[in-house]
């Protein structure tokens, strides 16, 4: 079990181990490292350099502080992640013993995690991503809402974008919070229904819920 405190840069968590400085990126199936192989938490991992154009240059650029590796799925899977935002911290183990007291069951797309909340009484499915300090829902679903402003945000193989944003009352178990929402451009959006979901949701769920993701199992199990 290795814990790490989490630096949260603009909602995005970022973590240092040694001299790597590590985007945690459930919303990111592959790795991007600086180099081709990554020892990590007693283990050694291989990934890539450069993923579809992106590198860690250019995400460190958009992101605007500089990374050496983001962490994707590929990676995460092969651990039990407990994320506890509140705490600052983080905790990867092969055998998670954290006694958080509810459970589910969550698919996933491409190593990316999915889950179900309650938005508007109808029941959505969104990819659970903590690379996101900016949650997204289909357009469709905002557009009954009145917009609180307009944000800017970045997407990996898309750039800075600015979306119209809006709170709307969110539902996970049995608590109720609030989401700020935006809309995804027409690409990205297509990206979520070849996923079958709905949105994504961010940093928002994890200032909401202490989580443990074990992908590998399709579980979380939060509080």
């Amino acid at each position: 079990m290795t814990t790490f405190q989490i630096n949260l840069f603009k909602g995005h968590p970022i973590i240092k181990d040694g001299e790597n400085i590590m985007l945690i990126d459930t919303g990111a199936p592959s790795t991007i490292h600086f180099a081709n192989n990554l020892f990590f938490c007693s283990d050694n991992f291989s990934c890539t350099t450069n993923y579809m154009g992106l590198t860690v240059q250019k995400i460190s650029e958009m992101l605007g502080t500089e990374i050496t590796t983001l962490i994707g799925a590929d990676i995460l899977s092969n651990f039990k992640v407990l994320l506890d935002y509140k705490n600052e911290v983080v905790v990867f183990s092969k055998d998670e013993t954290h006694s958080l007291s509810n459970e589910i069951s969550i698919l996933s797309f491409m190593g990316i995690p999915i889950i179900e909340l309650i938005v508007d009484n109808q029941i959505l499915k969104f990819f659970l991503d903590t690379g996101a300090k900016l949650s997204y829902l289909d357009s469709k679903l905002t557009s009954q809402h009145t917009s609180i402003g307009i944000e800017e945000d970045f997407y990996p193989g898309v750039g800075k974008f600015e979306t119209k944003c809006y709170e709307i009352l969110t539902n996970f178990g049995s608590k109720e919070f609030q989401v700020k929402y935006g809309n995804l451009p027409n690409l990205l959006q297509m990206t979520l229904m070849l996923g079958g979901t709905n949105g994504i949701i961010g940093v928002d769920f994890f200032n909401n819920f202490k989580v443990c993701l074990d992908i590998k199992n399709g579980k979380i199990k939060y509080e």
